[in-house]
């Protein structure tokens, strides 16, 4: 696989990982929480923290995954594999499309049990400090493994297949940042998260069907590259 292939796959995963709504969710309820209870900038501290919490999960998981892919794979994933990470990402399109976000047009509630919804909503509202905050991310990427891992696995073995994994991995981490990012700029800039949630409900639907395709257009993308 080609240098400039394996990026643009890692692209395409990574914008696809994007367009999931757990941490971004997660993100606007510590918002939410922490600007009745601290100063704006100790705010902005603890979304930082948040983001990077968030992103050192998707971090391990890939390296891990390279690392197993070439220690265990030797360099190549075998080719009921990449069945297996297309099945899983057809899989993860109909879960997007039927069932991520729960009913009620003023929900943006997914498809989480309803205890672990709350316990992530908890702990949002009592976040104080950068270590809560940083845990928070961790947890927000990590509960989403179901619909992820297929895009881990993905990636990893993009980094293992080019010349610029550093590069490679790079884009991947931009990309997913890029809507926590745009929502801490966003409220930086004087939105309030009243706003911003109202933006979200409005637009669920869309994010649905775009995301669910995502995961449909991968899973054709590695079906077609590597697997035939």
């Amino acid at each position: 696989m080609s240098d400039l292939l394996s990026i643009a796959t890692i692209a395409l995963a990574g914008i696809v990982q994007a367009s999931l709504q757990l941490s971004l969710g997660g993100l606007v309820l510590l918002y939410h929480s922490s600007m009745g209870h601290h100063r704006r900038r100790k705010t902005r501290y603890l979304a930082k923290s948040y983001i990077w919490g968030a992103l050192v999960i998707s971090f391990l998981a890939v390296c891990a995954g390279a690392f197993l892919i070439e220690h265990t794979f030797q360099g190549v994933i075998a080719q009921e594999a990449v069945f297996v990470i297309s099945g899983m990402l057809l899989a993860s399109a109909i879960v997007m499309w039927l069932f991520y976000f729960r009913r009620g047009k003023q929900s943006t509630q997914t498809w989480l049990p309803k205890s672990l919804t709350r316990y992530i909503t908890r702990r949002a509202r009592a976040t104080g400090d950068n270590i809560e905050a940083f845990s928070l991310g961790m947890l927000s990427s990590f509960v989403e493994l179901p619909l992820t891992l297929a895009i881990y696995a993905v990636v990893a073995n993009c980094l293992v297949s080019t010349t610029q994994p550093f590069i490679a991995l790079g884009v991947y981490l931009v990309i997913i940042a890029v809507p926590m990012v745009a929502l801490k700029i966003r409220i930086k800039t004087g939105r309030n998260v009243a706003e911003v949630q109202r933006w979200r409900i409005r637009n669920k639907a869309f994010v649905r069907i775009i995301s669910g395709s995502g995961f449909a257009i991968l899973a054709a993308f590695i079906l077609t590259y590597w697997g035939l």
